[in-house]
């Protein structure tokens, strides 16, 4: 049986000999959250290793920044790089914030108070993430229509337009689909514990 349903059942059964406190149920569920937020901000290391690792591992990573440049979107592409390093080094310096706050976190109270902020932290993460992508997606697919020439000669063909603007919708839902259920999958997986955890620590405060 695990460990925490057994403190939890003698916990609230009267018959047993020793009382089990709300603080000895919170400090078990505080070693589990520690661990899904340490995980959490191991995750953000990694996702910044991959990014900086991406010039060395994607091929002809520097010569799409050509690509950009003839559609007018060197700078942007370059500054929509800048921001995406910066975003991830800003939520993982939060991330490990709270790793250390629960580290020293005692009360019921502050415990639900550092789940509720990674949970939030995690959310804001990925909204911003998956919102950056939706952007730069649509600008460069805008831009291709106008600046690309085999897009541009394409336009010019009968109905073409309407295939080109579906085909482009298409590509760009799928883009962002799979990097949202990649998200969801990978740091979903620490946040369901953190749900589960806040619902217990709600039910010791009551």
């Amino acid at each position: 049986m695990d460990e925490l349903k057994s403190l939890k059942e003698k916990w609230a059964n009267q018959t047993f000999d020793k009382q089990y406190s709300a603080e000895e149920l919170n400090q078990l569920l505080q070693k589990k959250s520690k661990s899904s937020i340490k995980w959490i901000f191991y995750l953000s290391v990694a996702e910044l290793i991959l990014y900086i690792s991406f010039p060395f591992l994607v091929p002809n990573y520097f010569e799409s920044f050509d690509y950009y440049k003839s559609l007018n979107l060197y700078e942007f592409s370059i500054s929509t790089t800048i921001v995406g390093y910066i975003l991830l080094i800003y939520f993982m310096i939060r991330f490990f914030k709270n790793y250390r706050r629960i580290s020293v976190t005692d009360s019921v109270k502050e415990h639900l108070s550092t789940i509720l902020n990674t949970r939030k932290a995690v959310n804001q993460y990925i909204y911003f993430n998956l919102g950056i992508l939706l952007i730069f997606l649509s600008v460069v697919m805008y831009y291709a229509l106008l600046y690309d020439q085999n897009l541009v000669a394409l336009q010019e063909e009968k109905n073409s337009l309407v295939m080109i603007l579906f085909v482009i919708g298409l590509l760009i839902s799928l883009i962002i689909g799979v990097f949202g259920l990649l998200y969801y999958f990978v740091y979903g997986r620490f946040l369901n514990p953190l749900k589960k955890n806040e619902k217990e620590l709600m039910n010791i405060n009551d």
